[in-house]
Formats: structure tokens, sequence, C-alpha cells
């Protein structure tokens, strides 16, 4: 079996040789040849050509550094060199057998072909080159990092590196002013055992007045446990170990990354191929100078002086990522003079420390003034206590002064009307700044900020919605205190409110770890006349308090209603919210609902809140004929019922769009492996007028199809289900003798865009983002089974997404505008900054079309499209230019025109004119056209 397989290994690479073996640029499974430095120069006499022998870790960092050095010295020369890079599989079958192998397969590829030297990296690369003594016998060699045991036979250079350990060590326990020093090693390899010979004794010697420990062959899972509660002040020296951490094999880069993800002490190591995993740095040997030398003994031998020597010194030098010195506070200036420092990133908050403080300072400052409004809201309120209690006491007295108190009464209730008049106007003149500071905040938050800073606006957003929510209940609640809250009576469906509030608080209730659930009685009348706004804000108070208060367990809303014989009388609507939480004390219960006042009302309350939403809720039910009741046992849970009178909608005339029952009924099959998520979909659709069949996972489902064949119209399915998902379970169907279904719709919780590219492969229909509503999956069901063809293609003539347009525009906050408005409908845009870079883009990329500025440096718009109209390439010279500029003459307009340009918008850009000239522009342009279909 093993020499079955090292024959195809050798006819595989043989094969691929001779298949490409006329191109310039020659690739195999193992092999890449190319011209390193000039693509005029042809292979020649004068051309050196190199033999760079790999083993399987080529992919490792260090080796890609030693090739990287390499080919960049050799790049920086004139004259040509040809290098041939040839990773050997060596040590996975037998060892003799493969060697004769790799010997075959390396004479007959270069039997007609002159190599000038031979390269090797690791040690077994080298002794594999030695054991060839009928191959390259006379071809001098330069052997890297081949090990201290190898000896050279034949001519060519042994090019060891020499670590500085003492230097290196010294460096970084100074930096750090370590106390304790740690090293990781495994001597269980020839590698790591070497690393134990050279490094322990400089270790031992030099740094004996700190406390060492030696953590040698330790098992991953305690490994990672040691360095995650390891001191700050210690420092952890790690040498390459390769180990397997969850059934994966882990490089030494990969396994560092994984230490450091979790260490409280910064990791030091040797090695340059190791910096970005997490180390800090240090005096690091670097691969990249390793092969710079190889390089330059090519170079000499090229210039006929013969392979120079090449020591092991000098290959080090002191690097640090700049992440891990900000993360340990290591100040630059304390770094050594020629010390490299790399990942630098400024954070966002150095850059933006005034604004960041000056919206803090703006939130300060607003919380003070809402502050002195609540103040004077409370002067208010005493100052109506004591008027009526003036006129408990006048009335008390003669009957003379009876007009005087009344008309002091008069006066008092004109003065609560004036204030509270003008709380409910300075509320709104607070919340309009207020938004102003939500969406600053918001569009930072949306520019892609490093996670610290983030943070920081997500609790100043947090502080302004809170603010804002502030405001917005004193602005209620000035409203119903001075009468002039209106309600309004517009027809709804009692669906419209589950979906409000399970869009509201299912997210919120999930990350308290809480179920919430809705449950609406079946003799509730779906179609009601009412005001569902101020229904919705009742039920937002109770739902927010519920969810606040409840901790674990669950917040249930059941929504009933009374028995009516008179099918035209208003009906007894129950909305009734019952959570497990902390519950309230009974001491407390009289005086839940007045305004301003909250059961935990002590300085280290755990709970915010102005005291007023149970006060609008409870104003707002009695507006609409009804109340709301409170029952609770501290420590169980309460329970709110919110009762109101609403009139049903017997004169139901419903348009297309708003209608949600279907007027022939057919079959659903519905898979979800949460058993909450199928019977909220089964309401839903039941409400629809459909017949619904629901399946706990996809076996179940493929046992129903292959069942019942014929029987489904829709097939509405999880994407992410254990066992068998979303995307094989759709595979599996659509091998199915028969058609399963005629519509498939997906419902996912995660982002749309991962599934949308096997949609056509899979005969998905619609892709739908959870929590879906009612409306909005009964639209998608009705389009797709009438003519989902027709739409797509209808809807895909007018829209831009998808397009790919090239920007030529030298004016930065020009090039943000004009990005922002393409991109928001979907077009992909690409960038350049003046007409010269045009024309080099425009043959680099596929492009629909061209939005050209015409004033630019270097080269305007005008030269760039005279030289694209000029192109040999129809598809170039053809493309669709439009000019975008501010100037608006006639004449040069025409002008433009009569250069190739397709069209013409003016500046400040109005985004309806730009996206039609693009439309027309595009539907004129046949290649275009063949495009889209």
């Amino acid at each position: 079996m093993k020499n079955c397989a090292a024959i195809l290994f050798l006819v595989f690479q043989l094969f691929s040789f001779n298949l490409h073996a006329s191109s310039s640029l020659i690739a195999t499974s193992d092999t890449l040849v190319l011209n390193t430095l000039n693509p005029k120069i042809s292979s020649s006499k004068k051309t050196t050509h190199i033999l760079l022998i790999n083993t399987l870790n080529q992919d490792s960092p260090w080796e890609k550094s030693v090739e990287v050095g390499l080919r960049a010295e050799l790049g920086k020369r004139v004259s040509g060199f040809d290098l041939f890079v040839e990773n050997m599989d060596i040590e996975r079958f037998d060892e003799a057998q493969q060697k004769r192998v790799m010997e075959l397969y390396l004479q007959q590829k270069y039997a007609n072909k002159r190599i000038d030297v031979i390269i090797t990296q690791s040690a077994s690369a080298a002794v594999l080159l030695s054991d060839f003594t009928n191959l390259f016998t006379d071809v001098p060699k330069i052997y890297l990092e081949p090990g201290t045991q190898f000896k050279v036979l034949e001519s060519g250079n042994i090019i060891q590196s020499k670590l500085d350990y003492k230097q290196a060590t010294s460096d970084a326990v100074n930096l750090m002013n370590a106390k304790k020093l740690i090293v990781i090693l495994d001597t269980t390899n020839d590698m790591g055992f070497n690393f134990q010979q050279d490094f322990m004794p400089t270790i031992t010697k030099n740094f004996s007045h700190l406390a060492i420990e030696k953590w040698f062959d330790v098992p991953t899972k305690e490994l990672m446990e040691r360095v995650k509660h390891t001191s700050s002040d210690s420092i952890i020296l790690f040498t390459p170990i390769f180990r397997r951490y969850n059934n994966n094999a882990l490089s030494p880069f990969q396994f560092v990354k994984l230490l450091t993800s979790n260490s409280k002490a910064p990791i030091f190591s040797y090695w340059h191929s190791l910096l970005g995993s997490g180390i800090v740095g240090g005096y690091l040997l670097s691969g990249e100078k390793l092969g710079e030398k190889a390089a330059n003994s090519i170079i000499s031998f090229h210039d006929n002086k013969g392979l120079t020597s090449v020591m092991g010194e000098g290959l080090s030098a002191y690097y640090y990522d700049w992440r891990q010195l900000d993360r340990f506070g290591i100040e630059l200036e304390s770094l050594p003079k020629d010390a490299i420092v790399t990942y630098y990133e400024p954070s966002y908050f150095r850059q933006n420390k005034v604004l960041i403080y000056s919206v803090i300072f703006i939130i300060v400052t607003l919380s003070s003034f809402l502050a002195f409004v609540l103040v004077l809201n409370g002067k208010r309120i005493q100052l109506l206590n004591a008027l009526d209690s003036e006129k408990l006491k006048l009335e008390s007295r003669v009957t003379r002064r009876t007009e005087e108190l009344l008309i002091a009464k008069e006066e008092a209730e004109h003065l609560a009307s004036v204030k509270s008049a003008f709380l409910a106007n300075m509320s709104h003149e607070i919340r309009t700044p207020m938004n102003g500071i939500i969406g600053l905040t918001n569009m930072l938050l949306d520019s892609g900020l490093p996670l610290e800073q983030k943070e920081y606006l997500n609790k100043i957003k947090y502080s302004s919605d809170q603010l804002l929510s502030v405001i917005n209940d004193i602005l209620d609640f000035s409203k119903i205190e001075s009468g002039n809250i209106n309600l309004e009576e517009y027809p709804f469906s009692i669906n419209s409110v589950v979906d409000y509030i399970k869009t509201t608080f299912e997210n919120q209730a999930q990350k308290k770890g809480i179920e919430f659930v809705v449950n609406v009685s079946p003799n509730v009348t779906p179609d009601l006349m009412g005001d569902v706004v101020r229904i919705n804000q009742v039920l937002l108070n109770l739902c927010s308090n519920a969810i606040k208060f409840t901790s674990q367990g669950q917040v249930s809303v059941s929504i009933e209603a009374e028995t009516n014989l008179n099918e035209y009388e208003p009906i007894q609507m129950h909305f009734i919210v019952k959570d497990s939480g902390v519950g309230i004390a009974p001491k407390n219960l009289p005086h839940l609902f007045e305004a301003f006042t909250q059961e935990d009302t002590s300085t280290t309350r755990n709970f915010g809140g102005t005291g007023l939403g149970l006060t609008i809720s409870k104003r707002l039910c009695k507006l609409m004929d009804g109340d709301i009741s409170v029952k609770s046992t501290l420590n169980i849970g309460s329970e709110f019922i919110a009762s109101i009178k609403i009139k049903p909608n017997n004169q139901v005339i419903i348009s297309d769009k708003h209608n949600l029952t279907f007027p022939d009924a057919f079959d659903v099959l519905v898979v979800d492996d949460n058993m909450l998520a199928l019977n909220a979909i089964e309401i839903q659709l039941t409400l629809m007028g459909l017949r619904c069949t629901l399946c706990k996972s996809a076996q179940e489902a493929l046992y129903i199809l292959e069942k019942e064949v014929g029987k489904f119209k829709v097939i509405i399915t999880d994407w992410t289900m254990p066992i068998i998902d979303g995307e094989h379970f759709l595979t599996r169907i659509n091998y199915m003798d028969s058609k399963p279904c005629d519509v498939i719709i997906v419902l996912t919780a995660y982002d749309k865009d991962s599934i949308n590219h096997l949609a056509k492969k899979l005969n998905i229909n619609t892709i739908l983002q959870k929590p879906v509503s009612t409306s909005v999956l009964h639209n998608v069901i009705e389009t797709n089974i009438l003519d989902s063809t027709k739409l797509a293609l209808s809807s895909n003539q007018d829209s831009l997404a998808g397009l790919k347009v090239l920007v030529v525009e030298d004016n930065g906050i020009n090039q943000l505008i004009i990005a922002d408005l393409l991109e928001k409908r979907g077009v992909i845009v690409h960038l350049v900054e003046n007409g010269l870079e045009c024309t080099e883009t425009v043959k680099s990329g596929e492009f629909d079309m061209i939005l050209m500025d015409i004033h630019m440096p270097v080269m305007d718009g005008v030269e760039a499209t005279k030289i694209i109209r000029r192109d040999p390439d129809k598809r170039i010279a053809n493309i669709p230019i439009i000019a975008l500029t501010a100037n608006v003459i006639e004449e040069d307009i025409t002008h433009y025109l009569s250069i190739g340009i397709s069209a013409h918008v003016a500046k400040p850009i109005k985004i309806k004119k730009l996206h039609s000239t693009i439309i027309q522009c595009l539907k004129s342009n046949s290649d275009y056209l063949d495009k889209i279909q």
C-alpha cells in the first residue's frame, strides 16, 4: 500500500510538470517555478537556476520567512534568477522506498534543466539531499539550519543561526522588571532536547538572582491553566512547541497565540516568526535575515566569485508587537534605540478624546437640567397639595369666603395647567438635541471602532437612551395630566400587538436567561378598532418592568377576552403580564400607581426609572374605559392585569397589502428544532388559514416528505439544526424523485448573506431573518406562490444591488458622500483619486459603470475618458461613464458628451437623479443587458 502511494505521488508530480512545462509560471501540487526578478529576462546562460528544497513544514512561519527573505534579496538584482521550489514529502511512508521515489522524481524532472545552486531548509531536507549520492553531485549547496550533527561531505556552505539567549533574556527581564522567569519547553523531541542543552545553562548561570521555574513537558490543558494563573510580575520564555488541542494539530505560532490570550504575564520568545501571535517581542532571530544572507552568497556565486561563507551571527534584531506593549503598559521610550515596532494601532480614544469628552459633558449638562425640571415639578405638586389643604380649611370656615376659595382654586388649576404645558414643551426641547447625541453615537458605533471605544460609546448610548426614556415618560405624563392626550381609533389586528411585544422583548429576555411567552386566547377577536399605539405603550411598560425585576424563570403575557353577547358592543379585554421576579411588598402596593413612586426608593436600589411608567399605563387604561390591577407576593412574583374596552372591527375592508389570510387553504411543512419557534409559526400560519405540519428535526421532515408525496405547497425550515442542518436538508429534498413543494422559505437567526450564495443551488425562494412578523411571512408566501419569478425580475430592473461602479474623485469628502449613497443601495464601490488611476484600474477589474469627476490632479476626467474610449478592448471602450461635476454650463456639458461621456449629473448630487441616470445608462448599454439576462 505504501509503495503504491509513493508511485502515485511520482506519477502525479511528473504529469503536472509535463502539462505545464512550457509556461513561464509553472505550478504543480508541490512545485512553484517563477522568474523571481524581472519577467522580461528569459532563461539564458546568464540566469542562475536555484533549487530550494523544503520539507512538509514549508508552511511554518519560520520557513515562510526564510523564503521571503531569499526572494526579497534576489529581487533587488537586475540580472535574472530562477527559483525552483520543491516541497518534498518525507517521513510518512517507508523511508528507503520514499527516498528512492524522491530521487527518481528529481532526476527525471530536472534532467534537461541546469541547476546552479541548491538550498535546503531544515535538517530532514539536508539529510535527504546528502543521501542522493548520484544526483546533483557537482552542484554547490547551501544548507540552512541542518542541525548541529550534520556534516558536509562535498562542496557547500552551512548556515546555522546562533541565538544570543543571554542578551535576549536580559533585555526582556529589564524591560518588565521581572521577579520570576518561567521556561516552557518540550524535551520529548530532538528540537526541544537541543534547546534544553543550549538554552538552560545560559538561563541558570546568568539569571540565578531570579526565581526560575521549568515547565518542561507539561500537558496542554495543565500548561494553559498554569499560564492563566501566572502573576504579572513574571515573564514566560516560550520555545517552539507542537501540540494538539481539541483534536487539532497546532503549530508553535497557533499554540503560543492560544496561551497569550489568557495570560496575565507577558510572554517572550527568540524567533521573529512568532511575532504577531501574542508575544511581546524582544531580541528576535529573523528568518528573513537568514534568507537574505543565503541570497548574498548566491549573488556572489552568480558574479563568478563562488559561494561565500556565511556566519550565523547578526541574524537577530529588536522587534516588538505594539498591541502587547500597550496591553502591558510598556512605554515606547523604554525600548532599545533601534527597536522595530509592528502592529501599531493608535487608539480611537486618543484621536477623538475631545469629541468623546464633549458628548459626556453635554449629557451631564442635560441631565442636570432635567433634574432641575423634576425639582420644579415636585414643587408644583407640593403647591397643589397645599392649595387643596387650604381649600378644606377655607370650606370649614365661613361661607362668606367660599367665593374667594373657588377663585383661588381656579387660579391654582390654571397654574398647574400652565406648568404642565411648560414641562411638556421643555421635555420636547430637551429631546430634540438628545436625538442628535444618539444619532452621532450610532454613527460612531457603525464606524468599526476598537472594542474599548465601542464600550465607551455603548455607555454613552445607554445613558442617552435612558435619559430620552425619562423625558418621554415626563412628556406623556404632562400630556395626560393637562388633558391634552387624545385617543385614536383605527383598525388593527391583535396579531400586530403580539408581533410588537415579541419583537421587542424576546431578545431582551433571552439575554437575561429567562423565558418570554405570549399566549392568545382562542376567543379573542383578531380584528379590532382602537388606539394600538397606546395599547402597545401599556404593554411595553408592564413587560419592561416584568423583565427588569425578573432574574430567572419566566415572563408570560396572556391576552384574553370576555364573552360578549352583542357583537357590536365593545369587548372587555384583559392583558395579563405575569412574572417570577422579586415581587412587591404589601405595604407598597397601595402607592404603586402614584406618580414618581417606586417600589424601592433606597439609595442602594438595583433598578432605576422615573416611577411614571405604571402611572401613565393606569391612566391610559382608564381613558380606554379600563383599569390596571396587581397581585404580588414578595420573592415569588407579580401579576398585572390591564383591562381595556376595545371595539370589534365588524366591517373590515382590507386591501391586498394588509390581508393576512389566504382564500384557499393549503399545506405547509414547518421544520425547526425549537418547539417554541414551531408553536409561534403554527399560530401565525393558522391565523392565515393554512394547514401546518410541524417537524422538530430534518429527519422527521424527510420521512414525512417521502411518505406524503405532493402534499405540501410550502416548506419553511430553520437553517441551524442538529444532526442535519438546513443546507443538508434542502440538498436531500432536491434529490428526491418528485418535486417536494412549490416554495422553500428559510428562517435564520444568522446573517442572511451567509446563505444567499446557496439560494439558487438549493432552490430557496426567500430567506427571512428571525424574528419575523406575521405580515412579512404572509407577504412572502403570497408573493412566491403567485409569481415569484416575475417579481424578482421586476424588482431587479431598477435595483442597483450588486452593481460594480468605479468612482473617480479626488476630494475625500465627496468620496465619502458618493460611496455612502451608493453602498446603501447595494452598489459595490471602488474609489480612485485621479484619471490616471482610473485608466489603469478599469483594465484590472470588471466594472459596470464609471462615475467620473472632471477637475482632478495628475489627469482630469476629460483626458481619462478619451483614453478609455480609444481602448482596443470593446468591453472597456463601451463602458458607461457619467460625469459628476459642479460645472453646469451648457457648452461644457455638450463638450463632455461629445468626447464620449454617457451622461451628466450636477453637484451637489441628488440621489434620485443619480439613480435614474445610472438606470438609464445601464438600460442603453447592451453589455449590461446581456449580463443581467
